[in-house]
């Protein structure tokens, strides 16, 4: 009887083992299955483009926010800059206009200093 009673026991351990393994492969299964469909929610083609939109929103406001500040803090280099930029860009029509007030002022610059020279005569 003795060896009818251990082989029941490692029946029933064996029975118990099975049963642990089946649950936990139950188990296993079913997580996977959550995990599988929180990964399709999270990929389907319109939580991408909401999840891209958002991320393009936050990069670009940061990089707006970044370039604000420096744009404030160098404010007058920048003011400069646009101020010789355009002054570059307006070269011909300013000398067009400047070219006769230039003239006016060299005839008259040289009628004071022909004016000058008679004194000294």
């Amino acid at each position: 009887m003795s060896d009818d009673a251990a082989p029941v026991r490692h029946d029933e351990d064996s029975a118990q083992t099975l049963a642990e393994m089946a649950a936990r492969r139950l188990a296993a299964r079913s997580q996977w299955q959550k995990a599988l469909a929180r990964a399709r929610e999270r990929f389907a083609p319109a939580n991408l483009r909401d999840e891209a939109i958002e991320s393009a929103a936050t990069t670009l406001s940061g990089a707006a926010d970044k370039g604000a500040a420096l744009a404030w803090a160098h404010r007058g280099k920048i003011a400069l800059a646009g101020l010789l930029g355009g002054l570059f860009l307006a070269r011909k029509p300013i000398a067009e206009v400047a070219r006769p007030l230039a003239a006016q002022t060299k005839g008259a610059v040289g009628r004071t200093i022909d004016k000058i020279k008679a004194r000294k005569r």
